[in-house]
């Protein structure tokens, strides 16, 4: 006589043993007991990602933004009003597209008397710190040899028109690598938003041939 399968006592059968898929090699999966994070952990760590970005764009604003060159605003408005009269006198001289060789020579050098004269007033601007101070002394000096640049350009296409040799523009470099145009550019974002109408393009510092097109600037 067979032994019958008994059922459990409390009257309800039970329910089949389930198993899961079987591994490669033959051997039954098992399910890793999993952790579940409370609520609070990701409440703590939104508040810490927030708290840090709020202390990165705070100390950008307050400190990193600030430049160690960076002109008190009184001096900052001598200057904007310097480059703002340049760019004035710049776009009333007359000839501003010249096209032969003798018209180009003529308005290069009368763009240097105006560049010449606004770099004269950046020297009457003194800020009171010390090392914003010596950044313009450098930056004014930086407009002086572009000048210079552009005023030995003029010689050399003079004298172009009888040797009938070719004349380009030579700018002076930092580091023999760098144009000072960027470097000069560079000192004026960090002043920003004082003096954009002395950007180099705004004066059209590096223009010596074709029209000159002064960009408004407003301070």
């Amino acid at each position: 006589m067979r032994d019958e399968p008994q059922e459990p006592e409390s009257g309800d059968s039970a329910p089949p043993p389930t198993f899961g898929a079987p591994h490669p090699n033959g051997a039954a999966h098992r399910a890793k007991a999993g952790r579940a994070h409370a609520p609070w952990e990701f409440v703590v760590l939104a508040l810490f990602v927030a708290i840090v970005g709020i202390g990165i764009i705070l100390g950008w604003t307050l400190v990193g933004s600030h430049s160690p060159e960076r002109l008190d605003d009184a001096s900052a408005a001598a200057v904007s009003t310097a480059c703002l009269h340049t760019q004035a006198e710049l776009k009333a001289l007359p000839n501003p597209s010249p096209r032969l060789g003798a018209d180009r020579v003529a308005r290069v050098r009368a763009e240097n008397v105006v560049l010449r004269a606004m770099v004269a007033r950046f020297e009457t601007v003194h800020p009171r710190a010390k090392t914003p101070a010596a950044a313009l002394r450098g930056w004014s000096a930086d407009w002086g040899r572009m000048v210079d640049a552009r005023g030995r350009y003029a010689d050399d296409l003079a004298k172009a028109a009888t040797t009938g040799g070719k004349v380009r523009l030579i700018l002076p470099a930092v580091n023999a690598i760098k144009p000072v145009t960027n470097q000069m550019d560079d000192f004026v974002r960090e002043n920003d938003p004082h003096l954009k109408a002395c950007f180099t393009t705004a004066l059209q510092l590096e223009v010596v041939e074709g029209p000159r097109d002064y960009q408004k600037v407003t301070s």
